[in-house]
């Protein structure tokens, strides 16, 4: 912070100070955002227990629900993912600005998979995102430690961070060559063969039980990126 000689400028810089002091002893050493599926009401969905079992993990840590329309497959669908890769976007630079020593944790499951792998991985995404580059800002995206994703649709075999039986790739999926540029050694993506959202399946049910499969896996992969805070 830059000191002025002049006492008025002074006295106004040091109650910014004050303030920005009293904003950050508010902040949590970890904050986990969560992004729900489709057709579920606002808040966590089928990821909830995860994200309960992270705060458990690290006493104190909060968690906020990225806020978006999370439609079904259909009409809306593209234009539900684009307003959730801002609100992902929007809500996570928002808690960085406001909480900068924070880690912070993602997870998503199915559309919000989608929408949190489009804001750190980049695009395009069919009509739902046409530039390339990640919309999160690099220095918001430092403060992330693990991001967490449950049967995403943009699922492809092969990459260094899934997880699961899945051999196909699902209804949005990446190009064959594709890794997230900038992330990949703080992702895991969960999905298997059966799913028929993230992968070539047809069971529909399995879409639904990522945290009943692999919860623990998931909470261990988190423990070891975050550490100790």
């Amino acid at each position: 912070m830059r000191f002025s000689t002049s006492l008025l400028c002074a006295s106004g810089a040091l109650a910014a100070s004050s303030g920005d002091v009293e904003a950050r002893q508010s902040c949590a050493k970890l904050h986990v955002f969560g992004a729900r599926e489709w057709n579920v009401p606002q808040g966590f969905g089928s990821e909830q227990p995860l994200i309960e079992a992270i705060q458990a993990a690290y006493p104190g840590a909060t968690s906020e629900a990225i806020v978006y329309p999370a439609s079904p497959r259909g009409d809306n669908y593209p234009s539900s993912v684009t307003a959730g890769i801002k609100a992902v976007v929007d809500q996570v630079t928002a808690y960085a600005a406001k909480c900068p020593d924070s880690a912070v944790v993602m997870v998503g499951y199915s559309e919000g998979s989608q929408i949190v792998d489009d804001a750190f991985c980049g695009g395009p995404d069919g009509n739902s995102m046409a530039e390339t580059a990640a919309p999160i800002p690099t220095e918001v995206g430092e403060r992330v430690k693990a991001l967490i994703f449950m049967g995403d649709p943009r699922n492809i075999p092969g990459l260094p961070y899934n997880i699961g039986s899945s051999t196909g790739g699902g209804f949005a999926q990446r190009p064959a060559d594709f890794v997230c540029p900038v992330y990949a050694d703080r992702i895991r993506s969960y999905c298997d063969a059966e799913d028929p959202y993230c992968s070539n399946g047809n069971n529909v049910r399995h879409h639904e039980q990522y945290v009943m499969i692999y919860g623990e896996h998931a909470l261990a992969f988190v423990r070891e990126k975050v550490g100790s805070l």
